[in-house]
């Protein structure tokens, strides 16, 4: 059985639903002393399973630099820090630091609490399975 297109409307309204989505993080970010892709990247360092430096170019789809500048700022403020890859020397994890812990649960906590307006159109039966569908569509952790 194959699978049916989905619509354009469908993908009008996720595009608008993630820019409303990341509007919270926007404007937590600027709070908390970070750039809005710092703090993104905050909160994807802990749902990818010891994410790489190159992992991450390919999430965001961009050159190492911008990576590296990213990553840069968020280690001088001790949020994160690059570890050396258990098996391959060249590559360079990077871990969330207990600072970096805290912050991203004050992330966290903000999009729990500012965010209830984005599901407004959601029952509480909805809403529990769009969360489901949600988690079932995250990236995979590695």
């Amino acid at each position: 059985m194959t699978k049916q297109p989905l619509s354009e409307q469908f993908y009008f309204a996720l595009v608008a639903f993630l820019l409303q989505a990341k509007q919270q993080v926007v404007a937590i970010s600027g709070e908390l002393g970070l750039t809005s892709v710092q703090a993104l990247t905050l909160l994807m360092v802990d749902s990818i399973t010891a994410p790489s430096m190159s992992s991450l170019c390919k999430l965001y789809d961009c050159d190492a630099s911008n990576i590296t500048g990213i990553i840069d700022g968020l280690e001088q403020k001790g949020l994160v820090s690059r570890q050396p890859h258990p098996t391959d020397r060249r590559i360079k994890i990077i871990r969330l630091e207990p600072a970096g812990k805290q912050i991203q649960t004050n992330i966290i906590r903000h999009l729990v609490k500012n965010s209830d307006h984005l599901f407004d159109g959601l029952n509480q039966t909805e809403l529990a399975q769009f969360a489901n569908l949600v988690q079932k569509l995250q990236i995979p952790k590695k």
